[in-house]
């Protein structure tokens, strides 16, 4: 639930949460007395606000709609939809710039001009020009997440393309772990925290980064050989392989390309792979790929066993719709259901799964035998089940179990009229009486 203070400025919405507070006083405690502090966190918030006015201004030059929050050690302003580079780069520069030009450099001629004035008012114009002008400077070097990161990165982005930020985040360490020396060679133990923190967050960005490629470049070989492309899946393992030498990337690309070698050569090709596949240990192979190894070898039991551990263990992916396709060929998707009621640990749960990776598979008479026996069990998501195989009997071209199924579906609690209305997967059933009038028992537009 949001928390803290919300109101408008200029039109734009902005809401302080506490945290902000709480981590302007602390780093105002320094200061020493209560007043420096209650000054500190006034002038901190005033200008951190300024600050974030400027990137709003910006993005609504550019036609977006942005909304600010300040929290923690700073505030983000933010808006839907992505810019171009050149747009970014200029928002980014907009709020350092903003807060330098309209109170820093004033902040600064006063304070260097100043005569006679107050000590109170002198302490409010060095915070200012502390706030205003230190940090607007240091918010201008290239390290991410500050708004000088954010326009090396736009930049290495228009010169490299996909690499620009991978290769921002490079930079941001180098410039972070240069800094965080030079601050402790000055004995500025604040500066080298965080420099520590700017590494800190650069690497664990690139590491999210390059296991989010991972799995796009995975997620792409898996499509490829569900699609029948048995060498587009080939060659997206042996581009990961090549890539990536961290152990765990590398045995999931090794497993994706034991998959493709099974389809393409048989159990023994895949199984040699298996065998050469780096980084894993071979009881961390996944079950489903073992099972598979052993089904194409003729060893149905053994393979069922398998795939029912590997239900139960939640090893699902991509992969399960292999599997699904290979039951049904061998008319085994329903001694498979027998199998997971069989196994602790996979029960109901793994029914489910079953079936919905039958119906992605095309297997649509298998899956709708998968969830009756799902339903008949009794699940915690019976609307949903029922759902699921009304969508599978539809396409299966059995449109009085599909009508049927939406009954039971709308019986159990189902309440998704705009999925009835738009899911493909019944549109063989939408235009008949009975649909209509299951409809209007859900309501809704």
């Amino acid at each position: 639930m949001a928390s803290g203070p919300s109101f408008r400025v200029l039109g734009v919405p902005v809401r302080i949460d506490p945290t902000f507070f709480v981590i302007a006083a602390v780093l105002g405690i320094g200061g020493g007395s209560l007043g420096f502090v209650a000054t500190w966190v006034v002038v901190v918030t005033v200008s951190v606000l300024i600050h974030e006015l400027g990137h709003a201004v910006a993005f609504r030059m550019f036609g977006k709609r942005p909304q600010i929050l300040l929290q923690g050690m700073g505030g983000v302003t933010s808006a839907s939809g992505e810019l171009r580079p050149v747009p970014d780069i200029l928002v980014s520069l907009a709020g350092p710039l903003t807060g330098l030009v309209l109170i820093g450099l004033p902040a600064l001629v006063l304070e260097r001009s100043a005569v006679g004035v107050s000590p109170w008012w002198h302490t409010t114009l060095r915070i200012l020009v502390f706030v205003n002008v230190a940090w607007s400077v240091v918010n201008l070097l290239p390290v991410l997440p500050l708004d000088g990161g954010r326009v090396t990165a736009s930049v290495l982005g228009m010169v490299s393309g996909d690499r620009g930020l991978r290769a921002a985040h490079m930079v941001s360490i180098a410039i972070a772990a240069v800094g965080g020396m030079f601050a402790v060679t000055r004995n500025y133990p604040g500066g080298a925290l965080f420099a520590i923190f700017f590494v800190g967050w650069n690497v664990s960005a690139l590491r999210q980064e390059r296991a989010q490629t991972v799995e796009a470049d995975l997620s792409h070989g898996y499509r490829s050989l569900i699609g029948g492309d048995t060498q587009g899946a080939l060659v997206a393992a042996d581009e990961l392989l090549a890539e990536h030498q961290d152990p765990a990337s590398a045995a999931a690309a090794a497993e994706l390309r034991a998959w493709a070698q099974l389809r393409a050569d048989g159990p023994v090709a895949a199984g040699a792979a298996l065998r050469a596949r780096p980084g894993g240990r071979p009881g961390s192979i996944n079950g489903f790929l073992l099972g598979s190894l052993a089904l194409e070898s003729g060893d149905t039991d053994t393979a069922l066993d398998a795939y029912a551990a590997a239900f139960a263990k939640r090893q699902l992916g991509a992969w399960n719709v292999l599997v699904a396709d290979a039951l049904a060929r061998r008319g085994l998707a329903e001694t498979m259901a027998d199998r997971l009621m069989a196994t602790d640990g996979a029960g109901t749960d793994a029914l489910v799964a079953l079936q919905w990776t039958l119906h992605d598979a095309g297997r649509w008479r298998e899956a709708v035998a998968v969830g009756t026996r799902a339903f008949d069990a009794g699940t915690d998501v019976q609307a949903t089940v029922a759902y699921n195989v009304a969508c599978s009997a539809a396409r299966a071209g059995q449109v009085d179990d599909a009508l049927s199924w939406v009954e039971r579906a709308v019986d159990a609690g189902f309440t998704d009229g705009e999925l009835l209305d738009t899911d493909a997967d019944l549109a063989p059933v939408r235009n008949t009486a009975r649909f209509g009038d299951v409809r209007q028992r859900v309501g809704g537009s």
